[in-house]
C-alpha cells in the first residue's frame, strides 16, 4: 500500500505558518508589507495583548475586488509575479503568496477591503473561509488577525512576554517607518499611541520623529552612487553611540535587510572613532538594479545577495568614513559603560565650536619653530619640518589658548581656557597623536630608511618564516630591508626613520607579527591601520606616568593639531569638557533658570 500522501491545504499552510509566522511581530510585517504594495500613504496598527489576542492593521491603499478578496488566501496567489522570469525584476516587499494563507491557517481572520466602491468582508478560522458579504469600508483594507495560534498549542506555548512581543512590533514597525518616510505610521497598544509618523517623506524628520532631538541633530546625511549601486542616508557621529546593532539600519529598494556582511563593513568603517563594542545608529538606503540582488533566499525576506559586493563595499565604506574624517567641530562627550550615551550637547561635556576655531586661528599665526623636549617622555614622532612647541614661550607665542594646569592620579591632564576646563586621557590622546603620525609615514610614496649599524636577527616558526618570505615584497615596501640567516631566522639591515629610536626591534616584531596573521585578502589601507594602532598603543606614554609641564603643553598643542583629536585609535574619548557654567551648576553657584 503506498505510504506517500498529498498533504491537505490545511495542513501545508500550517507548516508554512512555521516558517513565515513566528511571533506577532512576524504577522504584523506580512500585513504591513501588504499595505506598502498597495500604496498606501497612511497605515494604522493597533494591538491588543501585545498582538496576541488581536492585531489590526488598516491602510487607505488600493484596495481588492471580490474575486480578489477570496484568493488571495488561496497558497501561493499573488498580483506580484506572473512567470518565471519575474522573479529576477521583484520590485514588491511580498512576492510568494504565503503570508496571507500561512496567517489565517493558524489564526481567526477578518478582512475588509474596499476596491471602486465595491466593498467586501472575509471571515476565515483556522484556514477556512466560513463567509463573504458585503463590507462596510470606503477605501483601503481593514485586515484584523484574532487569537493568533489557537489551533497550533505548540506554538501558542513558545510566545514570549507581553514587554517581549510588543517590543518586537515597535522596533519593526520604527525600521519600517524609517525605510518609508513618505508613509505616515500609527502604532497602537491597547489604544495607547507608541509610534507616530506624519509621513513627510523627510527622513530626517522621521528619524526624529523616531529617535528623538538627541539623535536626529547628531545625524550626518551621505550621498554617492558608482555604476551599480546609489546610496544615500544618515549616519550618526560619535555622540550617539548604541550598545548593540540593531540601529544599524539597512534599506535595499526599500526593503529592510539584515545582511551581517554589510553591517560589518559598516562597524569597519567606524573604526577607530568607535569602541570595539560599541555601534552607530545608521538609516542607509541602497538602491540597485533589481537584476542585481537576489531576494528569494530567506524565508522572511530580511536577508538576501548581492551580486558586484566589491562595488558596494568600496562605495559604502568610503562614504562613511569620509564622512565621519570631515565632521568639522564635532562635539564629544564623554563615554558610559553603563548604558548607551545620548547627551544633551546643551549641557555642556563637548568640545564647542569657539574652541576649534580658536585653535585653528591661533596655530596658524604660530610660525616660529621650537626646540623638541625629551622624546622618551611623549613620543610625537616630529618629522623634519614639523613644529614641536615648548612651554617656555610667552604668553602671547602659545600655540594654543588651552593651557594645561596639573595631572590627577598620574593619567589625566587637567587643562582650561577662558571659559571651559578640560579633562585628557594622556595615554589615549599620545595614542591618537602617533597613531596619526604612522599612518601618515605609512601613506607616504617615498620612504626614509636607516640603515643598522649593528642588524637586528629575529627567530620563527617554520610556518612564519615561510609567510615571511612569501611577503618579502611588501616588507621591503614598508622600508624594512632583511635577509636569510640561519634556520628560521632573518637579519634586518635597516628599517624606517619613523621607528621610535631604542625600539626599533620590539617594532619590528610587531610589524612582523601582523604580517604573518594577514590573510589571502590583504588590503594595504586596512594593514596600514592596524599597524598604526598597534604601535601607537605600544609607543605610548603609559597611564601613572608623572610628565612635567612642557610635556603636557605639547600633549595639548599636537593633540589638537591632529585630523581627528577626540577618540584613541581604539574609540575611548580623549577629551571631556566642562564649561564654566557647568561647574558653577555643580557648585551651586548657579541654579537651574
Amino acid at each position: 500500500m503506498s505510504q506517500i500522501k498529498v498533504m491537505d491545504e490545511n495542513l501545508s499552510n500550517k507548516i508554512a505558518a512555521g516558517e513565515v509566522v513566528e511571533k506577532t511581530s512576524s504577522v504584523v510585517k506580512e500585513l504591513v508589507e501588504n499595505s506598502i504594495d498597495a500604496g498606501s500613504t497612511s497605515i494604522e496598527i493597533s494591538l491588543i495583548n501585545a498582538g496576541k489576542d488581536e492585531i489590526k492593521v488598516k491602510d487607505n491603499g488600493c484596495g481588492m475586488d471580490r474575486e480578489d478578496a477570496k484568493n488571495c488566501f488561496l497558497p501561493h496567489a499573488t498580483s506580484k509575479i506572473k512567470n518565471e522570469n519575474d522573479l529576477y525584476f521583484i520590485s514588491t516587499l511580498g512576492f510568494r503568496g504565503e503570508a496571507l494563507p500561512s496567517i489565517a491557517s493558524v489564526s481567526e481572520v477578518v478582512m475588509e477591503t474596499c476596491k471602486d466602491k465595491e466593498s467586501t468582508k472575509v471571515i476565515i478560522n483556522g484556514g477556512k473561509i466560513e463567509n463573504i458579504t458585503e463590507g462596510s469600508i470606503t477605501e483601503g483594507t481593514v485586515f484584523t488577525v484574532k487569537n493568533l495560534f489557537y489551533n497550533t498549542p505548540a506554538r501558542l506555548k513558545f510566545m514570549k512576554s507581553f514587554y517581549s512581543e510588543q517590543g518586537s512590533v515597535v522596533s519593526l514597525i520604527e525600521k519600517i517607518a524609517l525605510s518609508h518616510p513618505e508613509i505616515s505610521f500609527t502604532l497602537k497598544s491597547e489604544d495607547k499611541e507608541i509610534i507616530k509618523t506624519t509621513g513627510s517623506n523627510d527622513l530626517l524628520k522621521t528619524i526624529h520623529e523616531i529617535y528623538g532631538y538627541q539623535v536626529s541633530k547628531n545625524m550626518e546625511y551621505i550621498k554617492g552612487e558608482n555604476l551599480d549601486y546609489e546610496i544615500d542616508g544618515y549616519v550618526s557621529n560619535i555622540n550617539v553611540v548604541k550598545s548593540t546593532k540593531k540601529d544599524m539600519i539597512t534599506i535595499v529598494n526599500g526593503r529592510i535587510v539584515n545582511n551581517q556582511y554589510l553591517n560589518k563593513v559598516i562597524k569597519e568603517a567606524y573604526h577607530t572613532f568607535l569602541m570595539i563594542d560599541k555601534y552607530p545608529i545608521t538609516i542607509i538606503r541602497i538602491n540597485t538594479d533589481p537584476t542585481i540582488i537576489d531576494v528569494n533566499i530567506h524565508p522572511t525576506k530580511q536577508d538576501i545577495k548581492f551580486g558586484k559586493m566589491d562595488s558596494l563595499e568600496e562605495l559604502l565604506f568610503s562614504l562613511i568614513r569620509d564622512k565621519l574624517n570631515g565632521i568639522e567641530n564635532i562635539k564629544i562627550a564623554i563615554d558610559r559603560d553603563e548604558e548607551d550615551y545620548e547627551y544633551d550637547l546643551n549641557e555642556g561635556l563637548i568640545l564647542n565650536d569657539d574652541i576649534n576655531s580658536k585653535l585653528n586661528e591661533t596655530i596658524i599665526k604660530e610660525d616660529k619653530p621650537k626646540p623638541i623636549i625629551e622624546e622618551q617622555v611623549i613620543n610625537f614622532y616630529a618629522g623634519e619640518n614639523e613644529e614641536i612647541y615648548n612651554a617656555t614661550t610667552s604668553k602671547e607665542e602659545k600655540p594654543t589658548l588651552i593651557h594645561p594646569v596639573g595631572l590627577a592620579f598620574g593619567t589625566y591632564l587637567f587643562a582650561q581656557d577662558d571659559e571651559n576646563v578640560y579633562m585628557i586621557d594622556i595615554h589615549a590622546a599620545n595614542e591618537r597623536i602617533n597613531y596619526e603620525r604612522f599612518l601618515k609615514e605609512l601613506k607616504e610614496l617615498k620612504i626614509t630608511t636607516t640603515d643598522l649599524l649593528v642588524p637586528v636577527t629575529i627567530e620563527f616558526t617554520k610556518a612564519e618564516y615561510d609567510k615571511l618570505l612569501e611577503k618579502k615584497d611588501l616588507i621591503n615596501e614598508l622600508g624594512i630591508t632583511f635577509n636569510e640567516f640561519g634556520t628560521n631566522t632573518i637579519r634586518i639591515t635597516s628599517h624606517p626613520t619613523w621607528l621610535l629610536e631604542g625600539y626599533e626591534e620590539e617594532s619590528l616584531k610587531r610589524i612582523f607579527d601582523l604580517i604573518v596573521s594577514l590573510d589571502k585578502d590583504f588590503d594595504r589601507v586596512k594593514f596600514n591601520e592596524q599597524l598604526s594602532i598597534n604601535l601607537a598603543c605600544k609607543m605610548s606614554v603609559k597611564a601613572n606616568t608623572n610628565i612635567g609641564i612642557d610635556e603636557q603643553e605639547v600633549l595639548v598643542n599636537r593633540l589638537f593639531k591632529c585630523s581627528f583629536p577626540y577618540t584613541c585609535p581604539h574609540g575611548r574619548p580623549t577629551i571631556i569638557k566642562y564649561s564654566l557654567y557647568d561647574m558653577e551648576k555643580l557648585f551651586k553657584r548657579k541654579v537651574n533658570e
